[in-house]
């Protein structure tokens, strides 16, 4: 079994954080034995953090002994020892992904948009849809994260258990927030979870509901004021971002606001189709706009209007486990031979 000591360059930013460790959940399941610490990463001048940034994307253009040192001077950030595999989400972190895979000679691998760098400078270069003829461009189906269907239904037949649920169904809702072009109107965000709610009395189904750390707080008291909340998980109410597999198990219907790759992401991830819920206001970026296109053409999604969620029909070909699985496990194929190469 191959060793990975992973080192997971970190800004703390959730959504990018969610994607390195879903790479390295893929690792692990594709059978390395693996070893990661996170590190966070800071600009070391964060008032100048626009130049900064500037002049690291422009040297990775020719990375050289010179180029790849002041790109490692441009962030704050303690190295740890003993590492053999870099992994970063985001854009700002893979000048100094490169840089640290330069300097150590180390394998590194990468989700984002590509900038001013050479994907071949990456052992794996992930990425949503094709950008490059390297062999680095990796393309998964579903958007690296912590989520698949087995952990899921173990989870969720474990709750059923605890909870003496079984005769009981359950459809979810999973908000997120104003984001990547999205914007929710107040009476939308009321229209939503009421238009959900005879959803649920048309399908005899409990509601269950999941929040973010951008769903407005005002909506999350809506919710907790006026349903059962028992078994749903609330992020301000936590203050944090719950465990939730169990739900997208038990649930036999689920719905997520369309604002987040990363929670649509996951709940296709339990193996499930589900229904992506959008506003009116969408002023979201092509690249974003193909992540939701992709996930529609594969059969992972339906999308829905506002309005229209009450009167949703599900098809019978709602669980799509089989395909999930397929889908993870041939990225798993691929991300191993990248690194075995």
């Amino acid at each position: 079994m191959t060793k990975l000591n992973i080192c997971h360059l970190s800004e703390g930013i959730a959504g990018h954080d969610g994607q390195a460790l879903g790479i390295i959940k893929t690792l692990k399941d594709a059978g390395f034995d693996v070893k990661a610490t996170t590190i966070k990463v800071e600009w070391r001048i964060r008032p100048l953090r626009g130049v900064i940034r500037f002049i690291s994307r422009k040297l990775t253009k020719r990375p050289n002994s010179l180029s790849i040192n002041i790109i490692s001077h441009c962030y704050k950030f303690i190295f740890p020892e003993d590492i053999n595999v870099i992994i970063s989400s985001g854009a700002n972190l893979a000048p100094l992904n490169l840089a640290l895979a330069k300097k150590y000679k180390l394998k590194n691998i990468h989700l984002s948009t590509p900038r001013d760098w050479d994907i071949s400078d990456f052992t794996a270069y992930v990425t949503s849809s094709k950008v490059s003829n390297s062999s680095s461009n990796l393309v998964p189906d579903i958007i690296p994260n912590l989520f698949d269907p087995k952990e899921c239904e173990k989870q969720g037949k474990r709750f059923i258990d605890e909870n003496d649920i079984q005769d009981t169904q359950f459809s979810l809702l999973i908000l997120g927030g104003d984001g990547i072009g999205y914007s929710y109107q107040r009476e939308e965000w009321h229209e939503i979870v009421e238009k959900f709610i005879n959803f649920c009395k048309s399908k005899a189904t409990v509601p269950l509901f999941i929040t973010s750390r951008r769903t407005p707080q005002n909506v999350e008291d809506y919710i907790k004021n006026n349903h059962n909340t028992d078994m749903s998980v609330l992020y301000h109410n936590e203050k944090t971002r719950g465990k939730f597999d169990h739900l997208l198990f038990i649930s036999k219907y689920i719905f997520v606001t369309e604002d987040s790759s990363t929670m649509i992401s996951e709940a296709i991830s339990s193996g499930k189709k589900i229904v992506s819920i959008f506003p009116k206001t969408i002023n979201a970026p092509n690249k974003y706009k193909n992540i939701i296109a992709k996930y529609e053409n594969l059969g992972f999604i339906e999308r829905s209007k506002i309005k229209n969620i009450d009167e949703f029909s599900f098809l019978e070909d709602a669980d799509i486990s089989e395909v999930v699985q397929r889908s993870i496990k041939n990225f798993q194929n691929s991300l191993s031979d990248r690194l075995k190469d």
